[in-house]
């Protein structure tokens, strides 16, 4: 059991390795191409992981929790999704008081792909392949030992990846939210589907709000941007106590819903099998290492 966890992150640290070293070619070999450049990263973080458990493992199902989903569970998963919105919202909101927002600074070279292959490079790929590696692997090999622990590490690795601390605030929520649900419902296709709709829907409200800034010529895309640039001291504490309120309710909401979905289901966060440790020397280095890159990489104010 501990050697299947070594394993999880050893080929964590490889996809990182991959995915960055793909970054960093990219660098000195430009292409013009923005959508074939974005599809190899996505294929990065999912080849070193699909490759190993296709060779390693013959019950790949069992092991990544390839089972289906019922519809009443699907209409579970679509209801925390909704209701995990909002927080993501204010999360990324409150990050933008320290760090300017990086995924606003590449939606105008992601924009000029055209909404389905955008749709298709931001909600598709990333659905499956960072749910593969982050609730697949990673988590499937966690779960065996430690459900609770696991998620949490499982949703901070998932974080960590983005490398900015404008995302990994709000990406380490979602990676609580979608391990529970797979835990919830006993399959990954659980959250798989939420990210998809997560993601589909920030493309889909990006990509309206761009061709209605097209529309109207008179407004600046740059102004726009600054405009949403504030530091916290430039807030009011009214702003500041309505936020947390209502990120108070739709936390305390969603965990109603994913709770409901556990009792639903029959399942719960014990361990059936063995009991232990999943953190090794491994995880703590590529921890060490991506938080330094996440600092190096973050646009602070």
């Amino acid at each position: 059991m501990r050697r299947k966890i070594t394993e999880a992150h050893l080929l964590l640290i490889i996809t990182f390795a991959m995915y960055m070293g793909y970054q960093w070619l990219m660098q000195w070999i430009p292409l013009h191409d923005v959508m074939f450049h974005v599809i190899m990263g996505q294929v990065m973080l999912i080849f070193p992981g699909a490759l190993w458990m296709l060779i390693r493992y013959r019950q790949l199902s069992e092991r990544m929790l390839f089972t289906p989903i019922s519809n009443a569970n699907i209409k579970m998963a679509v209801a925390v999704i909704i209701s995990a919105y909002p927080v993501v919202v204010i999360l990324n909101r409150f990050s933008m008081f320290f760090v300017k927002n990086q995924v606003m600074e590449v939606m105008p070279y992601m924009m000029r792909m055209g909404y389905f292959p955008m749709l298709f490079v931001m909600a598709v790929m990333p659905a499956f392949n960072e749910e593969f590696l982050c609730r697949g692997i990673l988590y499937g090999a966690y779960r065996q030992r430690a459900k609770t622990t696991g998620i949490w590490l499982s949703a901070l690795a998932f974080g960590l990846f983005h490398l900015n601390f404008n995302q990994m605030l709000y990406a380490v929520y979602l990676g609580i939210v979608l391990a529970l649900m797979v835990e919830a419902t006993g399959s990954i296709y659980t959250s798989m589907l939420m990210h998809f709709l997560l993601n589909g829907f920030n493309v889909t409200m990006n990509f309206m709000a761009n061709q209605r800034l097209i529309a109207d010529a008179s407004v600046n895309q740059q102004q726009v941007t600054e405009s949403v640039s504030q530091t916290l001291s430039d807030v009011p504490i009214q702003q500041l106590v309505t936020m947390a309120v209502v990120l108070t309710i739709f936390i305390f909401l969603n965990g109603i819903l994913i709770y409901s979905t556990f009792r639903m289901n029959g399942r719960s966060l014990q361990n059936d099998g063995e009991k232990g440790r999943v953190i090794d020397g491994w995880i703590v280095i590529f921890v060490i290492i991506t938080v330094i890159l996440t600092y190096m990489n973050t646009d602070f104010l």
